[in-house]
């Protein structure tokens, strides 16, 4: 086999990722019936399935099926591994067949009887493929189904189409960690145990020999595992700093050393398995030629990130210190998990799932008490405002959200729409009706100008941004459809945002703007409208970090005291789980937590998470004149939120700034 490195194709060797010699030499045992392998990108594990394929090309015919995460993901894999690989490497394509159907994108047929196809996991593939060797990629994947793909488990499936080979038959997986850690109070029974997962590398690994690569120690020659929690570095604000200054520490001598050492330690090391309990319970590491290894037909191997040959330990600190950095400032834990799982190769633990990121209702009741703001009044603090509607079937549930410097945050209001505008159809006598009635939805264009007097200021902001629920019953949908367009025309439209939820933990952004790509049912694609897409659970995670926090900063989120028992129990509505956010049994509505989802949506969106501010570089977070959001309290009167005589008069603070009528004195440090 000839491998392509910087450019030029040369024969693979085996001495440049020594710790993948063991498991693929494995592949090919006639004791044991599967392999699972964890470990980091950047480590060989995928060659290793390109080399159990070669190897059965020239050495040991028969049916390989090689399943990549998706059809198109095989079709890739194919263009720019398998098939460079095979026309690249002399004597694998000597071998390779001729004639109609024997080289083909998903199909390579070979003289000798091999014959390898490109799948992808479905029910079907999985249900009827007969193969001696299945090798699978990146299986914690979501495209894997989390663990359940058709019927049953994938591996339990893959297991059922090697069986009729008996011992020649081999599953080979191998996969970053993906799946998080289930049990945070977990604590290791055997020297290899592994955290509990519900689907994926790790789920498997338990089951097997649990193999870990050792490496002897270059200051006492004891044999220890070099992992990324073994890494010490100084706690520098720097992360690159921090990330040129980290050494290993020994377990046992204590000493450390430089990375320019662990090619040298990795040429050394060797796979070291759990064996059998003795009698007196003691569990020994063996090598896996040892009569007393583990009983067990699978062979599971997991290799750390720092172990990995085309990584260094400054590329491991260095994301891993500026994933930190991301999820301090924004809350978001995506950077975070991935380098965790990808880069250490190590389960994640959702801080938003853990025990400690649990939002209880005595927690946000404490919080409340130390904001005593007035309901309908924003903070001193604040630079501007975001409105969230929640479309119920009797009301629109408004949420208005104050932001300040760094992502700090506050609900400042709160209150429901349930009466229908003058003039739609029926209106005397009946309550709102935003699932049926179009007309209805105008009662929202009066939050356009609303005004939220700033605490101990003589001036008000208005909202900067919208943003409203596209989905409910009915014609829900279609009638923010046609209020949308009616605020676009009348020169409004770059203010408010349509929302679409997507649940899932999977979603590469938090926020997208995008135009729907398919009909639904009857109705018409709205191509000239992008909706504002929300990653919910993603963005849910996020707010509950901001919550649960204790000390102002970055992302804090303030609980005024005005909020009513009812309002701080919708934040408890919903609970983190391993998959995503779920309805706690017997809770109904969360409207305070959905609306602080939408919230930050529109933070994210607008670009607020970049502003410098030493030098703020958005004109609606700068209070000054040029700030069109800003009006001063004295034209504001009539349009203050606890005045329920009156609608809000369609008011715009340009049209004040073109009249004269109002500035900002620099000499007297206030609106006139």
């Amino acid at each position: 086999m000839r491998v392509n490195i910087s450019g030029q194709w040369q024969p693979f060797r085996a001495d440049v990722a020594p710790y993948m010699v063991e498991p693929t030499d494995m592949t090919a045992s006639r004791r044991f019936r599967g392999l699972v392998f964890a470990g980091p990108s950047q480590s060989g594990k995928t060659m290793m399935l390109q080399t159990v394929a070669c190897h059965a090309i020239m050495s040991d015919p028969g049916r390989i099926a090689l399943f990549q995460m998706t059809r198109d993901a095989a079709a890739l894999m194919e263009r720019e591994k398998i098939g460079p690989m095979i026309y690249n490497s002399p004597d694998i394509r000597a071998r390779l067949a001729s004639g109609r159907g024997a080289d083909t994108i998903f199909q390579k047929l070979f003289t000798g009887g091999a014959h390898l196809t490109l799948d992808w996991p479905t029910p079907e593939k999985l249900a009827s493929t007969t193969v001696r060797i299945l090798l699978a990629t990146d299986f914690d994947r979501p495209a894997w189904g989390n663990g359940v793909i058709g019927d049953g488990d994938p591996y339990t499936q893959m297991r059922a189409r090697t069986r009729t080979f008996l011992s020649r038959g081999m599953v080979v997986i191998e996969s970053s960690p993906g799946a998080p850690i289930k049990d945070e109070n977990w604590r290791p029974q055997t020297p290899h145990d592994c955290p509990p997962v519900a689907y994926g590398v790790l789920s498997l690994y338990p089951g097997g020999t649990r193999g870990r690569w050792y490496v002897p120690c270059p200051c006492c020659g004891a044999m220890f595992e070099m992992t990324f929690a073994r890494l010490v570095y100084p706690d520098s604000a720097d992360p690159v700093e921090a990330g040129e200054a980290a050494r290993m520490r020994c377990p046992h001598c204590r000493d450390t050393f430089g990375h320019e050492l662990k090619r040298e330690l990795n040429a050394s090391g060797q796979w070291l398995h759990e064996a059998t309990p003795d009698e007196s319970g003691e569990i020994r590491l063996v090598t896996v030629d040892r009569p007393e290894l583990r009983r067990t037909d699978l062979l599971s191997y997991w290799l750390d990130g720092a172990s990995a040959a085309f990584s260094t330990w400054a590329e491991l600190v260095t994301a891993y210190r500026q994933a930190e950095a991301h999820f301090d400032a924004t809350g978001d834990e995506e950077k975070l998990r991935a380098t965790v799982s990808t880069g250490q190769a190590q389960p994640y633990l959702p801080r938003s799932a853990s025990s400690e990121m649990e939002i209880t209702l005595q927690g946000l009741k404490d919080k409340a008490q130390d904001v005593k703001s007035q309901k309908g009044v924003a903070p001193s603090w604040a630079r501007y405002l975001t409105v969230s509607v929640d479309v119920q079937g009797t009301y629109f549930s408004v949420g208005v959200t104050a932001w300040g410097e760094g992502g700090r945050h506050q609900p400042i209001d709160r209150f429901e729409i349930n009466t229908p505008p003058a003039g739609a159809p029926g209106a005397d006598g009946r309550t709102l009706k935003p699932f049926e009635v179009a007309e209805d939805w105008q009662v929202l264009v009066g939050l356009e100008d609303r005004i939220w007097p700033i605490e101990g200021g003589e001036w008000g902001l208005k909202a900067v941004s919208l943003a409203v629920d596209m989905h409910g019953g009915g014609a829900t949908t279609d009638n923010a459809y046609r209020f949308y367009r009616a605020r676009r025309k009348a020169g409004r439209g770059k203010r408010w945002y349509l929302t679409r939820g997507h649940g899932g933990l999977h979603h590469v952004d938090r926020v997208w703007l995008r135009a729907p790509e398919r009909a639904s049912g009857k109705r018409k694609v709205a191509s000239d409208i992008k909706i504002l897409n929300m990653a919910t659970d993603r963005l849910k995670d996020v707010v509950a970090a901001s919550v649960r926090l204790l000390d102002d900063g970055q992302n804090y989120c303030h609980i005024p005291g005005w909020m009513e028992a009812g309002h701080l129990t919708e934040f408890t509505a919903e609970r983190r789980t391993a998959k995503g956010w779920e309805k706690r049994p017997g809770m109904v509505r969360n409207e305070s937590l959905d609306h602080l989802v939408q919230a930050r949506a529109q933070h994210i969106i607008l670009g607020a998470e970049r502003i410098d501010w030493t030098s703020p570089n958005r004109h609606w977070a700068i209070l000054s004149a040029d700030n069109e959001f800003s009006v001063p309290l004295s034209l504001a009167e009539a349009d203050r939120p606890d005045r329920t005589d009156q609608q809000p008069q369609d008011r715009s603070a340009t049209e004040h700034k073109s009249r004269g009528r109002f500035g900002f004195s620099a000499r007297k440090g206030k609106w006139l």
